[in-house]
Order: C-alpha cells, then structure tokens, then sequence
C-alpha cells in the first residue's frame, strides 16, 4: 500500500478523533464486516466489537465509508493489513517488543524450506502479524495442517487470527493464543513434544530474569530471548521435529555466543545456516539490524541430517527472486529440503 493512501486514512478518521490504534480496529472490523467468519475466538470477538463501536462514530461520514470500502476492493484478502498495522503502530511494536515483521518474500523463502507433509502441526510462537502462518497456509493449500499462533501483544493475535479467517482454507485448523511465551503459561505447555514444525522470527536481545522451563543455555548465563527461545522451541518440537527462524547475526559469529552453539549441537542437528546482509527489515521496520537463517532439527533415534549447509546471501535483492528459483539456485539448500523430504516426512 503507497505511503500517500495511508496518509489519506490517516487525514480522513482523524477528522473524527481516531486515530493509532483505534484507526486499526475500525479497519480491521470492516475487514471482518465484509469477510464475515464464523468460529471466531473470543479475543478476535472483542477486537471486533470494538471497532464495530468505533465504526457507528463514521457511518454518516460517506467519504469515510467509501475510503473503507475502496481500502477492502483493492486489497481484499487483507494483504496491507500488517502495512496498515505499522503505519498506525508501528512505533510501538517495534520500540517495545524488539521485533521486526518479516518482509513477505523471506518469509516465503523460509517457508519452503519446511517438507511438506499432511497433518502437521506448524506453530509460530511470536507471530507477530501472521506473515509465516499465512505463508505457510498457502504452501499447504489443499494438504490438511494445524496452525498455531501466539503472540504476547493482543493487537498483533487479532490481526494474525484476522488474517488466517479472511484467507480461510477449510483444510487447516487455527489457533492462537495471547501469551507471554517466556512464561510458558499452562494453555501452551499442552503442546510440549507435539509440535512438527517451528517457523518464527523471535523477539531480538530482550533481557528475561526468568524462565521456569528447563534450560541448559539460561544456567550457562544466556539470559536474552534469542537464546531461550531456541531451548522453548526444542519442548515444543517432537522428536526429528524441524526448526527454521531468524538470530542475530552475532549469535552465529561472536565468540561470547561460543558455548551457546556448543550446546546447541548436543541437542539440534544442524541443517543449514544462511548469512543474510544487512537490510533484511529495511523493507518493513526501516532498521539495519542483521539477522540469519537458522534450520535446525530436534534431535532423534531417525536418520542423522547428511550434510549441512552454510549459504551466504550477499546482497538483500536476491530475496526478490522467484523463491523456487531462489532455492534452485543454491542447489545444496535444495538437496538439504530434499533429504527431509526422504529421511523425516516417510518416518
């Protein structure tokens, strides 16, 4: 969505005082007014009735409608819907919860390095605005899954569930919870050991005091998300179950992070590790912090990974490549896919 349409919605409903954060319930209720889904979660519910009661304070306002209605006709399936979150609240996500949305294509990129498989479990513990599960919705299509969603701010969980119900594939199950996942509150340790796959782009270097799931990296002084995060995806994941996000780029080259990668290797079979440049969020946070591709396994009794790829991408533009022939392009990532294709999907 161009910057100046945003800046029109923007101008249009602050002529009725709302602006931030209420801008983007309203919108996201005439999404759901339009799309009408059923079955939806009590969270989404209020977030619906909430911008439904905004939405009666414009409905004499005809310009206001009809910003609404062209916004929906020209992006029906709510693909701008995360732009339109930025526009509106960006500061906050970003300032206060140390993440960055993934820029679609990456995402996609990301995805396919996962084996397709009927009836798996594919979560994203920090969701964020539903980027990897949508993707991930659309590499499934028509091959049953379930979708789980969890993100700590209540805002980001409506507009993932959002997403999910407007581009509803009768396929795949959702379901999304709003959670602290450092907390690991007891709804989600129901899914310790029963998940297949984890994609995610996890909170970067915030600071946790505390975390009462086992962890051999938080006794050996790893105390920031990025560290535990990779020790709560290996409860989450079943045996062989496979791992792909972004880490900064010094947990993979600073010596500090040496006894983390030591101990990772104890407990994950590393399959690739791909070195991204600078600029990856440019595109959707406008930040120069560097993060890399991560593709882990759980270890497990089942065939040890072959071989292990390390991939340097030197130059962000080749992200805009058809991501098929992205990884056709680097032919040793698309030998690495093919061998869980053989070795983790037939067991």
């Amino acid at each position: 969505m161009e910057s100046q349409k945003l800046k029109e919605l923007d101008r249009v409903f602050r002529q009725h005082g709302i602006e931030a954060e209420d801008t983007f319930k309203v919108i996201s209720a005439y999404y759901l007014n339009v799309h009408k889904p059923s079955d939806v979660s009590s969270l989404l519910e209020q977030f619906w009735i909430e911008g439904n009661s905004i939405l009666e304070r414009i409905t004499n306002d005809n310009i206001a409608i009809q910003t609404l209605e062209y916004t929906v006709a020209f992006d029906y399936y709510g693909e701008c819907l995360p732009i339109i979150y930025q526009f509106f609240l960006g500061k906050r996500f970003r300032d206060l919860s140390g993440k960055f949305f993934t820029p679609k294509n990456l995402a996609k990129f990301m995805v396919k390095m996962l084996p397709i498989k009927s009836n798996v479990s594919i979560m994203d513990p920090t969701c964020g605005g539903g980027t990897f599960l949508i993707e991930a919705s659309k590499r499934w299509n028509n091959c049953s899954c379930r979708l789980i969603g969890n993100d700590v701010d209540r805002m980001l969980v409506a507009l993932s569930e959002t997403l999910i119900l407007i581009n509803k594939n009768p396929n795949h199950n959702a379901v999304f919870f709003n959670d602290n996942i450092f907390d690991v509150p007891k709804a989600q340790k129901q899914f310790f050991e029963t998940i297949d796959y984890i994609i995610a782009n996890p909170p970067f270097s915030l600071p946790i005091e505390s975390f009462e799931v086992t962890s051999n990296l938080f006794k050996l002084g790893y105390r920031n998300s990025d560290a535990l995060f990779i020790d709560l995806c290996w409860k989450y994941l079943k045996p062989s179950g496979l791992l792909v996000c972004l880490l900064p780029h010094s947990i993979i080259t600073n010596k500090e992070y040496e006894k983390l990668r030591l101990e990772i290797e104890k407990f994950w079979e590393i399959a690739a590790i791909i070195v991204m440049p600078e600029g990856v969020f440019n595109t959707t946070s406008n930040t120069t912090t560097r993060a890399d591709i991560v593709f882990l396994r759980k270890q497990s009794d089942l065939k040890n990974v072959s071989r292990i790829v390390f991939a340097n991408i030197s130059d962000i533009k080749h992200l805009n490549y058809d991501t098929n022939l992205f990884i056709e392009h680097y032919s040793e990532l698309s030998n690495i896919i093919s061998d869980f294709e053989t070795n983790y999907v037939k067991n």
